[in-house]
């Protein structure tokens, strides 16, 4: 039997991008070798695989079940040369990240700049953005997320719990009595981030239970750092994240106050799809920035857990 490797990297890769324009973007070829490939192999199955249409492309129902087979080849066929080149102590491939934009913004740099050092030629795309994505579909081989979707073909490794600090800058709390009680952020102007506290409220535990207050105020954003950044400029209070406020806090530009209160805690994942044979690049990846995590507790309250395997059974 002739071998179709090609052919089936290209037609995974049609119906992985959502046709043959990206998928010839995607393998760096041209839709011409693209389309042949395809037709070369319904010539061979004698069936049609793919419902073509102006608009777009569909899978038949043998094309769905022979869309799997592909997958598995091409990724086994890949795995195959990245476990060999790391054997040669060159790991080599693309690793792309997805993160959350101030995630992003305050560790990332730093970890890809580690991780590149210690391996030069593995490549790293990574895209910040706040809304979770099917990874498999948008071809991302690692996530951070803070919680999870119901995704049961997905690995979840906890990285940590994100808790946050009420601060404001010195200048303003020289100015404006500190809260001793949730209830006394009434007397203050609240810097929100509107895309956690959709409500306006901020919630708090203490040894007498739950409080919920409004936080009321007149900048609402949904970016961390910024809200950061107004809060040393003494533009109000704000409720960070322990990794936003941290290294303001060690400098003496926030202040912070309610210390006797905790804020909801809320996971953040390396989430990454199920493969039987992970690329040795991934893993890579994967064990450098849970590394990186459990050396630094402070940032996110890291505790160190077994990975959580959520993919349904077979």
């Amino acid at each position: 039997m002739k071998d179709y490797l090609n052919e089936m990297r290209s037609f995974a890769a049609v119906m992985e991008n959502g046709g043959f324009t990206h998928a010839a973007k995607a393998l760096g070829v041209s839709k011409g070798l693209i389309s042949q490939h395809v037709k070369r192999l319904e010539s061979e199955l004698g069936v049609q695989l793919l419902f073509r249409s102006t608009r777009k492309v569909e899978p038949t129902e043998i094309g769905i079940t022979f869309l799997g087979y592909c997958q598995n080849i091409t990724q086994s066929a890949t795995a195959a040369f990245e476990a060999v080149e790391a054997l040669r102590g060159e790991p080599v491939g693309t690793v792309r990240i997805t993160v959350p934009v101030s995630f992003g913004e305050m560790f990332l740099d730093d970890i890809i700049v580690a991780f590149q050092k210690a391996h030069p030629r593995i490549q790293i795309e990574m895209e910040l953005e706040n809304t979770f994505r099917a990874l498999q579909s948008a071809h991302i081989d690692i996530a951070i997320r803070v919680g999870l979707t119901d995704d049961p073909e997905q690995v979840a490794i906890p990285l940590g719990q994100l808790s946050e600090l009420i601060c404001a800058s010195p200048t303003y709390w020289a100015k404006h009595t500190k809260p001793e009680t949730p209830a006394d952020l009434g007397n203050h102007n609240c810097l929100l981030n509107f895309q956690y506290y959709k409500d306006g409220n901020w919630v708090f535990f203490s040894d007498d239970g739950a409080q919920s207050v409004p936080a009321q105020g007149n900048l609402r954003l949904n970016h961390y750092p910024l809200l950061r950044n107004a809060a040393i400029r003494g533009l109000g209070v704000a409720r960070l994240p322990r990794y936003v406020a941290l290294p303001a806090i060690f400098d003496g530009l926030l202040e912070t106050a309610l210390d006797g209160y905790s804020s909801p805690l809320r996971p953040i994942y390396l989430v990454y799809p199920y493969q039987e044979n992970l690329p040795v690049k991934n893993r890579l990846m994967i064990d450098f920035i849970r590394s990186w995590f459990v050396e630094r507790p402070d940032l996110l309250e890291t505790r160190t857990t077994s990975p959580r395997h959520i993919r349904s059974a077979q």
